[in-house]
Protein backbone atom coordinates (compact mmCIF):
# COMPACT_ATOMS: atom_id res chain seq x y z
CA UNK A 1 0.00 0.00 0.00
CA UNK A 2 2.52 2.32 1.01
CA UNK A 3 4.79 1.64 -2.40
CA UNK A 4 1.58 2.75 -4.22
CA UNK A 5 1.09 6.04 -2.76
CA UNK A 6 4.63 7.21 -3.60
CA UNK A 7 4.74 6.94 -6.84
CA UNK A 8 1.25 8.95 -7.37
CA UNK A 9 2.95 11.26 -5.13
CA UNK A 10 5.80 12.57 -7.59
CA UNK A 11 3.53 12.95 -10.01
CA UNK A 12 1.53 15.13 -8.15
CA UNK A 13 4.51 17.37 -7.32
CA UNK A 14 5.51 17.33 -10.93
CA UNK A 15 1.72 18.43 -12.13
CA UNK A 16 2.08 21.38 -9.85
CA UNK A 17 5.31 22.96 -10.70
CA UNK A 18 4.58 22.33 -14.64
CA UNK A 19 1.19 24.34 -13.79
CA UNK A 20 2.67 27.27 -11.99
CA UNK A 21 5.67 27.40 -14.63
CA UNK A 22 2.93 27.60 -17.42
CA UNK A 23 1.11 30.52 -15.31
CA UNK A 24 4.14 32.25 -15.07
CA UNK A 25 5.09 31.61 -19.06
CA UNK A 26 1.23 33.06 -19.83
CA UNK A 27 1.65 35.99 -17.54
CA UNK A 28 4.93 37.31 -18.73
CA UNK A 29 3.40 37.00 -22.36
CA UNK A 30 0.00 38.92 -21.19
CA UNK A 31 1.88 41.91 -19.92
CA UNK A 32 3.99 41.80 -22.61
CA UNK A 33 1.39 42.54 -25.04
CA UNK A 34 -0.30 45.45 -23.47
CA UNK A 35 2.32 47.28 -22.80
CA UNK A 36 2.49 50.30 -25.06
CA UNK A 37 5.42 51.77 -27.10
CA UNK A 38 6.70 54.66 -25.44
CA UNK A 39 5.92 58.35 -27.13
CA UNK A 40 9.10 59.20 -29.12
CA UNK A 41 11.95 60.83 -27.89
CA UNK A 42 13.07 64.79 -29.06
CA UNK A 43 16.59 62.92 -28.92
CA UNK A 44 15.20 60.66 -31.70
CA UNK A 45 14.98 64.18 -34.50
CA UNK A 46 18.08 65.77 -33.31
CA UNK A 47 22.16 65.41 -34.47
CA UNK A 48 23.29 64.26 -31.32
CA UNK A 49 23.95 68.20 -29.86
CA UNK A 50 20.83 68.42 -27.23
CA UNK A 51 21.38 65.76 -24.49
CA UNK A 52 19.05 64.59 -22.15
CA UNK A 53 19.44 65.51 -18.23
CA UNK A 54 22.04 63.25 -16.82
CA UNK A 55 21.17 61.93 -13.16
CA UNK A 56 23.26 60.51 -10.31
CA UNK A 57 22.41 56.89 -8.54
CA UNK A 58 19.68 58.93 -6.62
CA UNK A 59 17.81 60.00 -9.38
CA UNK A 60 18.42 64.13 -8.42
CA UNK A 61 20.16 66.23 -11.36
CA UNK A 62 23.22 67.73 -9.95
CA UNK A 63 23.79 71.04 -9.21
CA UNK A 64 24.19 73.92 -11.83
CA UNK A 65 27.35 75.74 -11.35
CA UNK A 66 27.41 79.89 -10.35
CA UNK A 67 29.73 80.04 -13.84
CA UNK A 68 26.35 77.63 -15.86
CA UNK A 69 24.17 79.85 -14.25
CA UNK A 70 25.89 83.41 -15.25
CA UNK A 71 26.53 82.35 -18.79
CA UNK A 72 22.62 81.36 -19.35
CA UNK A 73 21.54 84.74 -17.77
CA UNK A 74 23.73 86.81 -20.05
CA UNK A 75 22.49 84.55 -23.12
CA UNK A 76 18.81 85.46 -21.99
CA UNK A 77 19.27 89.03 -20.85
CA UNK A 78 21.14 90.23 -23.79
CA UNK A 79 20.83 88.45 -26.71
CA UNK A 80 23.62 86.01 -26.86
CA UNK A 81 23.89 83.56 -29.62
CA UNK A 82 23.08 79.61 -27.51
CA UNK A 83 26.47 78.66 -28.87
CA UNK A 84 30.00 80.77 -27.34
CA UNK A 85 33.79 80.39 -27.42
CA UNK A 86 33.75 80.77 -23.17
CA UNK A 87 36.55 81.96 -20.51
CA UNK A 88 36.23 82.07 -17.24
CA UNK A 89 39.27 83.21 -14.82
CA UNK A 90 39.36 84.11 -11.01
CA UNK A 91 41.65 86.98 -9.99
CA UNK A 92 42.66 88.23 -6.88
CA UNK A 93 43.72 91.52 -5.59
CA UNK A 94 47.37 92.08 -4.20
CA UNK A 95 47.68 94.74 -2.00
CA UNK A 96 51.12 95.53 -2.39
CA UNK A 97 51.80 98.38 -5.35
CA UNK A 98 53.22 102.26 -3.93
CA UNK A 99 50.98 103.37 -6.47
CA UNK A 100 48.64 102.32 -9.50
CA UNK A 101 50.98 102.82 -12.39
CA UNK A 102 49.72 103.68 -16.17
CA UNK A 103 50.17 99.83 -16.74
CA UNK A 104 50.31 97.06 -14.80
CA UNK A 105 52.77 94.54 -15.99
CA UNK A 106 52.47 90.28 -14.81
CA UNK A 107 55.62 88.67 -16.31
CA UNK A 108 55.07 84.69 -16.04
CA UNK A 109 51.80 84.34 -16.51
CA UNK A 110 49.42 83.57 -19.35
CA UNK A 111 45.62 86.02 -19.31
CA UNK A 112 44.15 82.62 -21.11
CA UNK A 113 45.40 79.45 -19.95
CA UNK A 114 43.86 77.03 -22.23
CA UNK A 115 41.48 78.26 -25.20
CA UNK A 116 38.42 79.00 -25.57
CA UNK A 117 35.64 76.02 -25.07
CA UNK A 118 33.09 76.01 -27.70
CA UNK A 119 29.75 75.69 -25.40
CA UNK A 120 25.76 75.97 -25.93
CA UNK A 121 24.16 77.62 -22.99
CA UNK A 122 21.05 75.08 -23.12
CA UNK A 123 23.43 72.03 -22.67
CA UNK A 124 21.52 70.54 -19.85
CA UNK A 125 24.86 68.35 -19.04
CA UNK A 126 26.80 71.94 -18.80
CA UNK A 127 28.66 72.58 -15.99
CA UNK A 128 31.65 75.33 -16.31
CA UNK A 129 34.42 76.11 -14.06
CA UNK A 130 36.36 79.33 -13.93
CA UNK A 131 40.10 78.63 -14.08
CA UNK A 132 42.11 78.91 -10.48
CA UNK A 133 42.63 82.47 -9.53
CA UNK A 134 45.57 84.32 -10.42
CA UNK A 135 47.49 87.23 -8.74
CA UNK A 136 47.50 90.69 -9.55
CA UNK A 137 49.08 93.82 -8.69
CA UNK A 138 47.11 97.01 -7.51
CA UNK A 139 47.43 99.71 -4.63
CA UNK A 140 45.47 100.31 -1.51
CA UNK A 141 43.33 102.84 -2.54
CA UNK A 142 39.53 103.99 -0.50
CA UNK A 143 36.60 101.66 -1.08
CA UNK A 144 33.57 103.61 -1.77
CA UNK A 145 32.12 102.49 1.85
CA UNK A 146 35.44 104.15 3.16
CA UNK A 147 34.74 107.70 2.18
CA UNK A 148 33.06 110.50 3.88
CA UNK A 149 31.80 112.69 1.18
CA UNK A 150 29.81 114.85 3.95
CA UNK A 151 32.13 118.03 2.77
CA UNK A 152 30.35 117.67 -1.23
CA UNK A 153 26.56 119.40 -1.87
CA UNK A 154 26.08 118.83 -5.91
CA UNK A 155 23.34 120.83 -7.68
CA UNK A 156 21.94 118.84 -10.69
CA UNK A 157 18.79 119.65 -13.04
CA UNK A 158 17.63 117.16 -15.43
CA UNK A 159 13.88 116.14 -16.19
CA UNK A 160 11.48 113.18 -15.04
CA UNK A 161 12.01 111.32 -18.61
CA UNK A 162 15.38 110.94 -18.31
CA UNK A 163 16.14 109.94 -14.53
CA UNK A 164 13.62 107.22 -15.26
CA UNK A 165 15.16 105.79 -18.63
CA UNK A 166 16.53 101.97 -18.93
CA UNK A 167 15.22 101.15 -15.83
CA UNK A 168 16.67 104.34 -13.89
CA UNK A 169 20.31 103.88 -14.66
CA UNK A 170 21.38 107.18 -14.23
CA UNK A 171 20.24 107.03 -10.80
CA UNK A 172 21.66 103.61 -10.36
CA UNK A 173 25.03 105.57 -11.66
CA UNK A 174 24.48 108.53 -8.71
CA UNK A 175 24.15 105.77 -6.26
CA UNK A 176 27.83 104.89 -6.96
CA UNK A 177 29.00 107.87 -5.96
CA UNK A 178 26.70 109.54 -3.71
CA UNK A 179 25.93 106.46 -1.36
CA UNK A 180 28.84 103.93 0.14
CA UNK A 181 27.16 100.79 -2.27
CA UNK A 182 25.77 99.36 0.31
CA UNK A 183 21.70 101.63 0.48
CA UNK A 184 23.42 104.27 2.74
CA UNK A 185 24.16 108.05 2.00
CA UNK A 186 28.00 108.43 1.79
CA UNK A 187 27.66 111.87 3.76
CA UNK A 188 27.48 113.63 0.23
CA UNK A 189 24.18 115.96 -0.54
CA UNK A 190 22.36 116.81 -3.58
CA UNK A 191 20.00 119.59 -4.75
CA UNK A 192 17.80 118.09 -8.04
CA UNK A 193 15.40 120.00 -9.80
CA UNK A 194 13.34 118.79 -12.44
CA UNK A 195 11.91 121.13 -14.81
CA UNK A 196 8.11 120.37 -15.89
CA UNK A 197 7.66 117.50 -13.48
CA UNK A 198 4.20 117.02 -11.35
CA UNK A 199 3.72 116.64 -7.90
CA UNK A 200 3.50 113.00 -8.26
CA UNK A 201 6.90 112.60 -10.37
CA UNK A 202 8.63 115.10 -7.58
CA UNK A 203 7.23 112.69 -5.11
CA UNK A 204 8.28 109.54 -7.09
CA UNK A 205 11.90 111.05 -7.52
CA UNK A 206 12.58 111.53 -3.82
CA UNK A 207 11.34 108.40 -3.01
CA UNK A 208 13.43 106.74 -5.26
CA UNK A 209 16.30 108.53 -4.46
CA UNK A 210 15.70 108.04 -0.75
CA UNK A 211 15.54 103.94 -1.06
CA UNK A 212 19.32 104.08 -3.06
CA UNK A 213 20.24 105.95 0.14
CA UNK A 214 21.23 109.41 -1.77
CA UNK A 215 20.65 112.10 0.58
CA UNK A 216 18.89 114.96 -1.85
CA UNK A 217 16.28 117.43 -2.32
CA UNK A 218 14.34 117.25 -5.22
CA UNK A 219 12.27 120.42 -6.30
CA UNK A 220 10.36 121.36 -9.78
CA UNK A 221 11.02 124.24 -12.25
CA UNK A 222 9.07 125.81 -14.55
CA UNK A 223 9.09 123.62 -17.43
CA UNK A 224 9.60 127.10 -19.92
CA UNK A 225 12.77 127.39 -18.59
CA UNK A 226 16.34 126.37 -20.54
CA UNK A 227 19.28 124.41 -19.55
CA UNK A 228 21.04 127.41 -18.53
CA UNK A 229 18.15 129.34 -16.60
CA UNK A 230 18.34 126.40 -14.52
CA UNK A 231 21.70 125.84 -13.72
CA UNK A 232 21.94 129.53 -12.71
CA UNK A 233 19.25 129.02 -10.33
CA UNK A 234 20.91 126.22 -8.74
CA UNK A 235 23.94 128.73 -7.60
CA UNK A 236 21.35 130.33 -5.46
CA UNK A 237 19.22 127.07 -4.40
CA UNK A 238 22.99 125.75 -3.36
CA UNK A 239 23.68 128.57 -1.17
CA UNK A 240 20.49 128.28 0.37
CA UNK A 241 20.61 124.54 0.86
CA UNK A 242 24.02 124.83 2.81
CA UNK A 243 22.55 127.47 4.74
CA UNK A 244 19.99 124.84 6.18
CA UNK A 245 22.23 122.40 6.77
CA UNK A 246 24.94 124.67 8.08
CA UNK A 247 21.71 125.13 10.76
CA UNK A 248 21.54 121.27 11.08
CA UNK A 249 25.75 121.32 11.96
CA UNK A 250 26.38 119.89 8.47
CA UNK A 251 29.04 121.96 6.82
CA UNK A 252 29.61 122.11 3.74
CA UNK A 253 33.01 122.78 1.94
CA UNK A 254 32.83 122.57 -1.44
CA UNK A 255 29.56 122.83 -3.77
CA UNK A 256 29.11 121.79 -7.08
CA UNK A 257 26.99 121.86 -10.27
CA UNK A 258 27.39 119.05 -12.59
CA UNK A 259 25.37 117.76 -15.60
CA UNK A 260 23.16 114.55 -14.46
CA UNK A 261 25.43 112.46 -16.86
CA UNK A 262 28.73 112.97 -14.87
CA UNK A 263 30.09 110.25 -12.96
CA UNK A 264 32.68 110.45 -10.39
CA UNK A 265 34.83 107.09 -9.91
CA UNK A 266 37.56 108.35 -7.36
CA UNK A 267 35.59 110.07 -4.96
CA UNK A 268 38.10 109.65 -2.26
CA UNK A 269 41.03 111.21 -4.55
CA UNK A 270 38.65 114.16 -6.04
CA UNK A 271 38.50 115.01 -2.36
CA UNK A 272 41.95 115.04 -1.82
CA UNK A 273 42.78 117.35 -4.50
CA UNK A 274 39.70 119.41 -3.33
CA UNK A 275 41.68 119.76 -0.20
CA UNK A 276 44.57 121.87 -1.47
CA UNK A 277 42.15 124.86 -1.68
CA UNK A 278 41.49 126.59 1.13
CA UNK A 279 37.17 126.23 1.20
CA UNK A 280 37.30 129.67 3.28
CA UNK A 281 38.67 131.36 0.34
CA UNK A 282 37.75 132.02 -3.21
CA UNK A 283 38.07 129.28 -5.43
CA UNK A 284 36.33 128.46 -9.19
CA UNK A 285 37.51 124.68 -10.16
CA UNK A 286 36.14 122.53 -13.21
CA UNK A 287 36.90 119.61 -13.82
CA UNK A 288 36.98 118.40 -17.92
CA UNK A 289 37.23 114.88 -18.20
CA UNK A 290 38.43 113.87 -21.56
CA UNK A 291 39.26 116.21 -25.66
CA UNK A 292 35.79 116.69 -26.32
CA UNK A 293 35.03 119.06 -23.16
CA UNK A 294 37.83 121.61 -24.71
CA UNK A 295 37.65 123.98 -27.56
CA UNK A 296 40.38 125.36 -29.42
CA UNK A 297 39.65 128.90 -31.01
CA UNK A 298 42.27 131.43 -32.35
CA UNK A 299 45.35 128.64 -31.37
CA UNK A 300 43.55 129.21 -27.80
CA UNK A 301 42.97 126.03 -25.57
CA UNK A 302 39.49 126.34 -23.88
CA UNK A 303 37.38 124.78 -21.11
CA UNK A 304 34.50 125.71 -19.00
CA UNK A 305 34.98 122.92 -16.70
CA UNK A 306 33.48 119.95 -18.52
CA UNK A 307 30.05 120.04 -17.39
CA UNK A 308 31.61 119.58 -13.41
CA UNK A 309 32.34 122.88 -11.76
CA UNK A 310 32.97 123.45 -8.61
CA UNK A 311 33.11 126.46 -5.66
CA UNK A 312 34.25 127.27 -2.26
CA UNK A 313 31.29 128.59 -0.07
CA UNK A 314 32.77 132.19 -0.52
CA UNK A 315 32.94 132.04 -4.33
CA UNK A 316 29.49 130.83 -4.40
CA UNK A 317 28.15 133.79 -2.50
CA UNK A 318 30.43 136.20 -5.11
CA UNK A 319 28.80 134.46 -8.50
CA UNK A 320 25.02 134.78 -6.62
CA UNK A 321 25.20 138.51 -6.56
CA UNK A 322 26.42 139.04 -10.42
CA UNK A 323 23.92 140.98 -12.30
CA UNK A 324 24.50 138.53 -15.39
CA UNK A 325 22.99 135.67 -12.98
CA UNK A 326 20.32 136.66 -12.08
CA UNK A 327 16.88 136.21 -13.65
CA UNK A 328 16.03 139.92 -14.64
CA UNK A 329 19.11 140.07 -16.36
CA UNK A 330 19.34 137.10 -18.24
CA UNK A 331 15.99 137.91 -19.36
CA UNK A 332 17.46 141.40 -20.70
CA UNK A 333 20.49 140.09 -22.53
CA UNK A 334 18.06 137.93 -24.58
CA UNK A 335 16.63 141.59 -25.65
CA UNK A 336 20.07 142.53 -25.64
CA UNK A 337 19.30 145.76 -23.61
CA UNK A 338 21.26 144.36 -20.56
CA UNK A 339 24.10 147.13 -19.86
CA UNK A 340 26.55 143.99 -17.95
CA UNK A 341 28.98 142.17 -20.34
CA UNK A 342 27.91 139.83 -22.06
CA UNK A 343 29.65 136.93 -24.67
CA UNK A 344 27.41 135.05 -26.08
CA UNK A 345 27.86 131.09 -25.95
CA UNK A 346 29.80 129.36 -28.34
CA UNK A 347 28.31 125.77 -27.08
CA UNK A 348 25.02 126.77 -25.48
CA UNK A 349 25.88 124.93 -22.52
CA UNK A 350 25.65 126.08 -18.69
CA UNK A 351 28.65 126.14 -18.04
CA UNK A 352 29.98 128.22 -20.75
CA UNK A 353 27.38 130.71 -19.88
CA UNK A 354 28.73 130.90 -16.20
CA UNK A 355 32.08 130.72 -17.48
CA UNK A 356 31.19 134.12 -19.89
CA UNK A 357 29.32 135.80 -16.85
CA UNK A 358 32.09 135.01 -14.10
CA UNK A 359 35.21 135.80 -15.85
CA UNK A 360 33.58 138.92 -17.52
CA UNK A 361 32.56 140.38 -14.37
CA UNK A 362 35.80 140.15 -12.45
CA UNK A 363 39.37 138.99 -12.55
CA UNK A 364 38.13 135.49 -11.36
CA UNK A 365 40.32 132.39 -12.88
CA UNK A 366 39.03 128.77 -13.43
CA UNK A 367 41.25 126.47 -11.61
CA UNK A 368 41.52 123.10 -13.26
CA UNK A 369 41.77 118.93 -12.22
CA UNK A 370 41.76 117.31 -15.70
CA UNK A 371 40.91 113.87 -16.00
CA UNK A 372 41.86 112.01 -19.06
CA UNK A 373 42.96 114.84 -21.25
CA UNK A 374 44.72 118.19 -20.80
CA UNK A 375 46.35 120.25 -23.61
CA UNK A 376 50.12 119.03 -23.36
CA UNK A 377 49.07 115.43 -23.66
CA UNK A 378 48.94 116.03 -27.21
CA UNK A 379 52.87 116.32 -27.16
CA UNK A 380 52.95 112.15 -26.55
CA UNK A 381 49.74 110.42 -25.55
CA UNK A 382 47.70 108.63 -28.10
CA UNK A 383 43.95 109.49 -27.49
CA UNK A 384 42.50 105.82 -26.68
CA UNK A 385 39.90 107.01 -23.82
CA UNK A 386 38.96 105.17 -20.92
CA UNK A 387 41.62 102.52 -21.60
CA UNK A 388 44.44 105.18 -22.11
CA UNK A 389 46.12 103.78 -18.59
CA UNK A 390 45.04 107.40 -16.81
CA UNK A 391 42.72 107.59 -13.69
CA UNK A 392 40.07 109.97 -14.10
CA UNK A 393 38.14 111.86 -11.32
CA UNK A 394 34.92 112.40 -13.53
CA UNK A 395 33.31 110.61 -17.01
CA UNK A 396 31.31 112.79 -18.55
CA UNK A 397 28.63 112.25 -21.79
CA UNK A 398 29.56 108.09 -20.87
CA UNK A 399 26.97 106.77 -22.74
CA UNK A 400 26.79 109.17 -25.41
CA UNK A 401 30.72 109.46 -26.59
CA UNK A 402 31.47 105.82 -25.23
CA UNK A 403 28.05 103.46 -24.82
CA UNK A 404 29.39 103.36 -21.14
CA UNK A 405 28.05 101.99 -18.02
CA UNK A 406 29.76 103.00 -15.48
CA UNK A 407 27.62 101.64 -12.66
CA UNK A 408 28.16 98.41 -13.53
CA UNK A 409 31.86 98.44 -14.48
CA UNK A 410 32.44 100.47 -10.96
CA UNK A 411 31.25 97.23 -8.91
CA UNK A 412 34.89 95.96 -8.83
CA UNK A 413 36.13 99.37 -6.85
CA UNK A 414 34.07 97.71 -4.10
CA UNK A 415 36.38 94.69 -3.80
CA UNK A 416 39.71 96.54 -4.98
CA UNK A 417 39.29 99.92 -4.31
CA UNK A 418 38.09 102.91 -6.52
CA UNK A 419 42.21 103.15 -8.19
CA UNK A 420 41.88 100.04 -9.31
CA UNK A 421 38.70 100.52 -11.38
CA UNK A 422 40.37 101.38 -15.38
CA UNK A 423 43.28 99.91 -14.23
CA UNK A 424 45.19 98.23 -17.00
CA UNK A 425 47.27 94.81 -16.71
CA UNK A 426 49.30 93.68 -19.54
CA UNK A 427 49.98 89.65 -19.73
CA UNK A 428 53.19 89.39 -21.42
CA UNK A 429 53.17 85.80 -21.47
CA UNK A 430 50.32 85.81 -24.06
CA UNK A 431 49.86 89.26 -24.67
CA UNK A 432 46.54 89.73 -23.42
CA UNK A 433 45.29 93.85 -21.87
CA UNK A 434 42.81 93.69 -19.45
CA UNK A 435 41.21 97.27 -18.34
CA UNK A 436 39.43 96.72 -15.39
CA UNK A 437 35.59 97.35 -15.57
CA UNK A 438 36.42 98.19 -19.58
CA UNK A 439 37.75 95.86 -22.13
CA UNK A 440 40.06 93.02 -22.51
CA UNK A 441 41.58 93.37 -26.06
CA UNK A 442 44.31 90.46 -27.69
CA UNK A 443 46.62 91.44 -30.55
CA UNK A 444 47.41 87.94 -32.19
CA UNK A 445 50.53 89.50 -34.27
CA UNK A 446 52.09 90.55 -31.21
CA UNK A 447 51.92 93.65 -28.63
CA UNK A 448 54.69 95.59 -26.46
CA UNK A 449 54.05 98.33 -24.18
CA UNK A 450 56.01 101.39 -24.41
CA UNK A 451 56.77 104.86 -22.92
CA UNK A 452 54.23 107.25 -24.34
CA UNK A 453 57.30 109.24 -25.64
CA UNK A 454 58.73 106.51 -27.72
CA UNK A 455 58.98 106.67 -31.18
CA UNK A 456 57.47 103.76 -31.61
CA UNK A 457 54.39 104.36 -30.07
CA UNK A 458 51.38 104.00 -31.78
CA UNK A 459 49.75 107.02 -34.24
CA UNK A 460 48.70 109.46 -31.87
CA UNK A 461 45.42 110.56 -33.96
CA UNK A 462 44.15 112.34 -37.21
CA UNK A 463 46.54 115.11 -38.61
CA UNK A 464 49.30 114.42 -36.01
CA UNK A 465 52.68 115.91 -35.90
CA UNK A 466 56.12 114.37 -36.78
CA UNK A 467 59.01 114.17 -34.81
CA UNK A 468 60.96 116.56 -36.71
CA UNK A 469 58.55 119.37 -35.66
CA UNK A 470 58.70 121.67 -33.25
CA UNK A 471 56.14 120.23 -31.23
CA UNK A 472 55.92 123.04 -28.83
CA UNK A 473 54.43 125.51 -31.64
CA UNK A 474 51.59 122.88 -32.66
CA UNK A 475 50.30 122.87 -29.12
CA UNK A 476 47.56 125.98 -28.17
CA UNK A 477 48.34 127.88 -26.01
CA UNK A 478 45.44 127.88 -22.67
CA UNK A 479 43.38 130.45 -22.07
CA UNK A 480 44.50 133.28 -19.71
CA UNK A 481 41.65 132.44 -17.31
CA UNK A 482 42.68 128.88 -16.98
CA UNK A 483 45.19 127.73 -13.84
CA UNK A 484 46.22 123.93 -14.39
CA UNK A 485 47.22 122.23 -10.89
CA UNK A 486 50.96 121.23 -10.11
CA UNK A 487 50.05 117.74 -10.67
CA UNK A 488 48.48 118.38 -13.62
CA UNK A 489 51.34 120.01 -15.54
CA UNK A 490 53.11 118.16 -18.95
CA UNK A 491 56.01 116.58 -17.25
CA UNK A 492 53.94 114.82 -14.53
CA UNK A 493 51.00 113.85 -17.27
CA UNK A 494 53.89 112.15 -19.13
CA UNK A 495 56.10 110.73 -16.34
CA UNK A 496 55.03 107.03 -16.35
CA UNK A 497 52.61 106.59 -19.54
CA UNK A 498 52.58 103.85 -21.11
CA UNK A 499 50.99 103.44 -24.35
CA UNK A 500 50.12 99.63 -26.14
CA UNK A 501 52.00 99.70 -29.30
CA UNK A 502 51.16 96.63 -31.86
CA UNK A 503 50.28 95.61 -35.77
CA UNK A 504 47.87 93.57 -37.24
CA UNK A 505 44.56 92.84 -35.98
CA UNK A 506 43.02 94.14 -32.59
CA UNK A 507 40.07 91.81 -30.76
CA UNK A 508 38.26 93.80 -28.22
CA UNK A 509 35.90 92.15 -25.43
CA UNK A 510 34.04 94.87 -24.44
CA UNK A 511 31.94 95.14 -20.32
CA UNK A 512 28.40 93.98 -21.17
CA UNK A 513 27.66 93.05 -17.51
CA UNK A 514 28.55 92.72 -13.88
CA UNK A 515 27.18 91.76 -10.87
CA UNK A 516 28.16 91.60 -6.43
CA UNK A 517 27.94 88.03 -5.39
CA UNK A 518 26.87 86.62 -2.15
CA UNK A 519 30.34 86.24 -0.98
CA UNK A 520 31.71 89.88 -2.05
CA UNK A 521 33.27 88.53 -5.37
CA UNK A 522 32.14 90.78 -8.34
CA UNK A 523 31.37 88.99 -11.77
CA UNK A 524 32.64 90.68 -14.70
CA UNK A 525 31.32 89.62 -18.73
CA UNK A 526 33.82 90.91 -21.54
CA UNK A 527 32.11 90.12 -24.63
CA UNK A 528 32.96 90.21 -28.36
CA UNK A 529 29.95 90.56 -30.57
CA UNK A 530 29.35 88.39 -33.57
CA UNK A 531 29.13 89.59 -37.20
CA UNK A 532 31.76 92.07 -38.12
CA UNK A 533 33.81 94.31 -35.74
CA UNK A 534 32.29 97.74 -35.51
CA UNK A 535 32.48 100.29 -33.15
CA UNK A 536 30.56 100.38 -29.76
CA UNK A 537 30.05 104.51 -30.62
CA UNK A 538 33.39 104.76 -28.82
CA UNK A 539 34.79 107.97 -30.73
CA UNK A 540 38.40 106.74 -29.20
CA UNK A 541 38.16 103.37 -31.06
CA UNK A 542 38.65 104.80 -34.73
CA UNK A 543 41.91 103.99 -36.43
CA UNK A 544 43.45 107.37 -37.71
CA UNK A 545 43.01 107.78 -41.61
CA UNK A 546 45.94 105.99 -43.58
CA UNK A 547 46.67 103.72 -40.78
CA UNK A 548 48.24 100.44 -42.71
CA UNK A 549 49.62 99.17 -39.66
CA UNK A 550 46.74 98.53 -37.46
CA UNK A 551 43.61 95.90 -39.19
CA UNK A 552 40.19 95.66 -37.61
CA UNK A 553 39.54 91.91 -36.27
CA UNK A 554 37.90 89.32 -38.48
CA UNK A 555 33.86 89.18 -38.83
CA UNK A 556 32.75 86.16 -36.20
CA UNK A 557 29.49 84.12 -36.57
CA UNK A 558 28.91 84.21 -32.49
CA UNK A 559 29.41 85.56 -29.69
CA UNK A 560 32.81 85.48 -27.41
CA UNK A 561 32.70 85.65 -23.83
CA UNK A 562 35.10 86.10 -20.79
CA UNK A 563 33.75 86.19 -17.26
CA UNK A 564 36.04 86.85 -14.89
CA UNK A 565 35.24 86.89 -11.15
CA UNK A 566 37.22 88.92 -8.72
CA UNK A 567 37.67 87.62 -5.53
CA UNK A 568 38.99 88.27 -1.72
Amino acid sequence: MLRSIVPYGRVRTLQILASFLVFCILLSVLRLYRRQSPPPSIYDYTDGKTRGAWQNETGISPPVSDETSYLRYLVHEYGLTNEVPYFARRIRPQFDAKATKSMTEISGLKFISRAFQRVRADDEQLDLRAEKPIQVSVAKSPKPDQVDASALLFGISTSYDRLTYGNSSLISDWARWLTTGNGTSNGASLVLTLHGATTREINLISSTLHEAGIDAVVLPTEDAQGSTARYMDLVNLLTHRRGELQGEGREKKFLALVDDDVFFPALGQLLSRLSKYDARKKFYIGLPSERSDWVVENNVTLTYGGGAVFFTPEMLNAVSRLPCLNTTTRTQTRTHSSPTPHVEPRTGQWDEALYTCITSSSDTKLHLLPSLYAPSDDLAVPRTGYASGAHPLTLHHYKHRHRFEPGKAHLVAALCGESCFLQRFFFRGDGWVLVNGHSVAQYPDGVDVLPATSPLSPPRSKGATTKNKNQSENIARVDEHLVLDREDTPERRVRDRKVVSWAGPKRTWRLLDARAGSGGEVWQAYVKRRGSPASYGDEDDGLPEGDTVHTQDGPSDVDSVIVLIWEQ
